[in-house]
């Protein structure tokens, strides 16, 4: 006999559509429900996130009843795990125990269960994790047979659960085979049921499939194959017809009649196509083609428990914006421990979804990093209401080494990093909850080749249908003409000295010859000071324009109701004139370049450009940002005009439906002709204000 344990993991997150989760509730997860309800001697574990929870509370509340019944009956077990889908490993300790004992509450009131495992988002593996969840009565958790291999262990050693220890803190675990995540639901039942007897003829006695639930009717194909079809309705109904040698059961009722197959210590590990996505985009491609050549020569297998990639947090690494929301909630949990508000505020902006890349859309939606924003930026507001006043912070908050400058009142967040170009890495306005900044810097990504080197379809699949791990996805060539990629990433108040000749179609495309040396450049902080009504940062850098050193000084000032200044300084310091295009670079997001409520406009001569124009607007002292849906209008003013050079910025992703086309911003380059006799001064200021409508 062979125990079939089946874990179906529910989630939606923080800040998806309404419309998503509706869609995904009636082309997954009700028909689940329904059939499980219609099959009482099919028993499995069930993970649904918070996000998802909370909505069903809202709109679906019956089918939370049904899963209560089936708790009752025994046919369900309800696993907790971190509320909001945090990865457990990457927040802090406190915040980890919190989040699932919020779970656990939860599901002992709506389900009269007390969980005894977990679901460990994303698989990602930290060999803490044992004493970080001390005291939260967890017992179990599932991971993939990637971890088990990467720990020493052969294909034929996984079926079965282990023990592991952290400073003498236990964890049982159990392995999902790669295998069945790729046979179910996407081959057909035949297929399933000879693979599972041919396990049980080896003499295995456990059957672990721990998976998304999303793969039940809401990939790409599977509503028609698993639900219209009929495919999990004929898995259930082989499963009973088998029980002669097939039965399913609970993972704590398999655990609790079975012994650990030994002890066990994991690496820090996630799925096998996670280690892929985390590695730089050279890498990655490298340990493809790598894969590819081993499965070719028949040698995979034999080789794969020593291929990895890399782990879940270098994602922190190649993605600057990931990173900067990592560490703000991480500033802001150590800030906000105590204060029961701001906390469901940052325990939210903890979901993970929008701190990766990889098959999904992740860190690419904007509509996910706005809700992470959002609710950081609530959980700020805060802080900055039991201190009235300005703030102003000077520490390492991304750590790269190098002190930031974090400058909050009651209506605006600014970000300031002297070492990265002087630039402006957050412009947050806090009243609307807005990270305007939340743009997100165009990269090569190793999926990319695919567009030109992808065939045009998919050939149908024998006896199923194609995971979107195997999905090929048809060239798109106008989305090809699109991959143009920045240099540096992509914050505001930046500083450019371009060639005289240069044109706007030149920035736009990233091909415009750049004169100085200060876009990247370290800058001197001066000073930094506060006082009641505002606060000021100077900073400075001595470089050069060419063969000519140039001193650079801009003040940055905000005051108490919001405004921002910024003066600027340039200064020749050499025998040589200065001839060029001074710009100043912003890169700030308006949420969508399909809403006719967002637009750009200039008061003088009372003109409206569109959020897609990519365009030039000459001898202007104005150009507002003008964000209708949200009710708020960015205004820049000038004390001398200039020319505003301007583009949407946008990206080609890949996600489960194929290639995606997403605006992530706008770029906006304010241009003005610099001319510096020897030792001569010349002064510029830019200024910022938020209009709320």
């Amino acid at each position: 006999m062979i125990n079939l344990v089946m874990i179906l993991h529910c989630h939606q997150p923080v800040g998806n559509f309404d419309r998503v989760f509706q869609m995904a509730f009636e082309k997954c997860y009700q028909p689940i429900l329904d059939l499980l309800n219609n099959h009482p001697q099919i028993k499995v574990g069930l993970h649904l996130s918070g996000p998802l929870l909370e909505w069903m509370e809202h709109h679906q509340p019956q089918s939370l009843n049904l899963i209560a019944a089936m708790a009752k009956r025994d046919q369900a077990e309800i696993l907790s795990g971190g509320f909001f889908e945090p990865l457990l490993a990457a927040i802090p300790l406190d915040d980890a125990r919190g989040q699932i004992h919020m779970m656990n509450d939860y599901i002992a009131y709506r389900f009269n269960q007390k969980p005894k495992g977990f679901w460990l988002a994303e698989r990602i593996w930290d060999p803490g994790l044992p004493l970080t969840l001390n005291g939260t009565n967890m017992s179990y958790t599932i991971v993939d047979d990637t971890h088990f291999y990467y720990a020493g262990l052969m294909p034929d050693e996984i079926y079965g659960h282990y023990l592991t220890e952290k400073h003498g803190h236990t964890l049982n675990l159990m392995a999902t085979p790669m295998i069945m995540r790729y046979l179910i639901p996407f081959r057909a039942v035949d297929d399933v049921i000879k693979h599972l007897k041919v396990q049980e003829e080896m003499g295995r006695h456990l059957a672990l499939y721990g998976d998304d639930g999303e793969k039940f009717g809401l990939w790409p194909g599977t509503y028609e194959w698993v639900i219209q079809k009929g495919w999990l309705d004929q898995f259930f109904t082989a499963i009973a017809n088998n029980k002669d040698w097939l039965c399913t059961t609970t993972p704590s009722k398999y655990l609790s009649s079975h012994s650990p197959l030994g002890r066990i210590y994991l690496p820090q590990a996630s799925y096998e196509e996670m280690t892929e996505w985390a590695l730089p985009t050279g890498q990655r491609e490298r340990l493809e083609d790598l894969i590819a050549s081993l499965k070719m020569d028949g040698r995979w297998d034999q080789w794969r428990p020593f291929v990895r990639g890399g782990v879940w947090d270098n994602f922190l690494v190649k993605y600057d914006e990931s990173n900067r929301m990592h560490k703000k909630m991480l500033f802001l949990s150590e800030k906000l421990s105590h204060d029961p508000t701001a906390r469901d505020y940052l325990w939210r902006a903890q979901c993970n979804c929008a701190y990766w890349h990889g098959v999904f859309g992740g860190l690419y939606l904007g509509h996910l990093r706005r809700a992470i924003h959002e609710n950081l930026i609530r959980a700020q507001a805060c802080l900055v209401e039991k201190s009235k006043g300005i703030h102003l912070y000077k520490l390492d908050v991304d750590k790269d080494g190098n002190d930031e400058i974090l400058i909050w009142n009651e209506k605006v967040s600014l970000g300031l990093a002297p070492f990265k170009g002087g630039g402006l890495f957050e412009i947050a306005y806090i009243p609307r909850a807005l990270n305007l900044s939340d743009t997100l810097t165009r990269r090569p990504e190793a999926y990319h080749r695919k567009l030109k080197d992808a065939p045009k379809s998919d050939a149908p699949k024998k006896n199923g249908i194609a995971s979107i791990h195997d999905l090929s996805h048809d060239p798109h060539e106008d989305l090809e003409k699109l991959l143009n990629f920045d240099p540096y990433p992509k914050i505001s108040l930046l500083d450019h000295f371009l060639d005289p000749n240069a044109s706007q179609q030149d920035y736009a495309s990233n091909h415009f010859n750049e004169l100085g040396d200060f876009v990247q450049g370290q800058y001197t902080v001066e000073s930094a000071e506060t006082t009641l009504d505002a606060s000021r940062v100077e900073l400075s850098k001595m470089g050069y324009v060419g063969n000519v050193s140039v001193i650079l000084k801009k003040i940055i000032k905000l005051d108490k109701k919001g405004s921002l200044t910024v003066d600027y300084r340039f200064r020749g310091n050499d025998k040589d004139d200065v001839s060029a295009l001074y710009g100043c670079e912003f890169n700030l997001t308006l949420y969508s370049d399909q809403d006719e409520k967002r637009f750009y406009f200039l008061p003088d001569p009372g003109r409206k450009r569109e959020v897609t124009d990519i365009g030039e607007e000459e001898n202007i002292y104005q150009f507002d940002l003008v964000n209708g849906s949200d009710g708020l209008t960015t205004r820049f003013t000038f004390s001398r005009p200039i020319s505003a050079w301007f583009y949407p910025i946008i990206t080609v992703s890949q996600s489960e439906q194929g290639f995606e086309r997403t605006y992530q911003g706008s770029s906006l380059l304010f241009v003005y002709p610099v001319n510096l006799p020897t030792n001569q001064e010349d002064r510029f200021q830019v200024q910022l204000q938020f209009i709320e409508s």
